[in-house]
C-alpha cells in the first residue's frame, strides 16, 4: 500500500477514531516516499555538479586564454572576447550554484515520531517545490554556457586561423551546446511534470499533520 492509497483509508474511516490507523504501515508509506524523493534529489544534485564543475573548468580555460592572447601580442580583440568568456561561465557557474535551493529545512533534526516524520516529508516536499521556483537560474546557467561556447569557438579558431567550417571543432561545440540544451528541456520539462504532484502531496500531507496534532 503505497502513501495515497493509505491516506484514502485514513480519510475513509467511519467507525473508528482516525488514530487507530496502522501507524506503522503509515510510517512505512511515508519513509518509502521519502527514500524515492531523495534518490531523484541526489539525481538532481549530480546533474548540477555536472554543469557546474564543466562551468568552472572553461571559466578557468578562459582565463588561461586570456594570459595566452596578451603573451602573444595578439589584437586585442581576441583579449576582450576571452573575458567576456570568462564573465559569462563565470555568470553560468553562479547561476548553477544559486539553482540548487536552500537545503535548512532538510538539515534540522526531526525526532522519531509519526508527527515528525510527517513534517520530515514535509520538509523534503517544500524543499523540492522551492527548486521548481529556482529553474530560472538553471535556465539563464545554460544561456550563458551556450554563449559563452559559441564565444570562445569563435575567439580560438580566429586567433588561429581555422576554417570556421572545420568539421572537428564544429563537431565539439555543437555536442557541448546539444548536452547544456538537451539538460535544459529535461530539467525544465520534469519540473512542469512535478510541480502538480509536489502541489498536491504538500496539501495531503499539511492535512494528515493537522490531524494527526488535533488526535494527541
Amino acid at each position: 500500500m503505497d502513501f495515497d492509497q493509505m491516506l484514502e483509508t485514513w480519510r475513509a474511516q467511519s467507525t473508528a477514531p482516525q488514530y487507530d490507523v496502522n501507524r506503522d504501515v503509515l510510517r512505512q508509506a511515508l519513509q518509502t516516499e521519502e527514500a524515492r524523493a531523495r534518490r531523484s534529489l541526489r539525481f538532481r544534485r549530480r546533474v548540477v555538479w555536472f554543469y557546474w564543475i564543466l562551468g568552472t573548468g572553461m571559466a578557468v580555460w578562459a582565463g588561461f586564454w586570456i594570459a595566452i592572447t596578451i603573451t602573444n601580442g595578439w589584437p586585442a580583440i581576441y583579449a576582450i572576447a576571452a573575458g567576456a568568456c570568462l564573465c559569462l561561465f563565470a555568470s553560468a557557474v553562479g547561476a548553477f550554484w544559486m539553482g540548487r535551493g536552500s537545503q535548512a529545512e532538510l538539515e534540522q533534526h526531526f525526532g522519531n515520531t509519526l508527527q515528525e516524520e510527517v513534517r520530515r516529508s514535509l520538509a523534503l516536499v517544500d524543499y523540492q517545490l522551492s527548486l521548481t521556483r529556482h529553474w530560472i537560474f538553471f535556465m539563464l546557467g545554460t544561456v550563458f554556457t551556450v554563449v559563452g561556447v559559441w564565444l570562445f569557438s569563435w575567439t580560438l579558431n580566429s586567433s588561429q586561423d581555422i576554417p570556421q567550417s572545420s568539421f572537428g571543432w564544429s563537431l565539439f561545440w555543437l555536442l557541448i551546446v546539444v548536452l547544456a540544451l538537451r539538460g535544459l528541456y529535461q530539467s525544465l520539462r520534469a519540473m512542469r511534470k512535478a510541480k502538480p504532484k509536489l502541489e498536491l502531496r504538500q496539501r495531503q500531507l499539511r492535512e494528515l499533520l493537522a490531524a494527526l496534532d488535533a488526535r494527541e
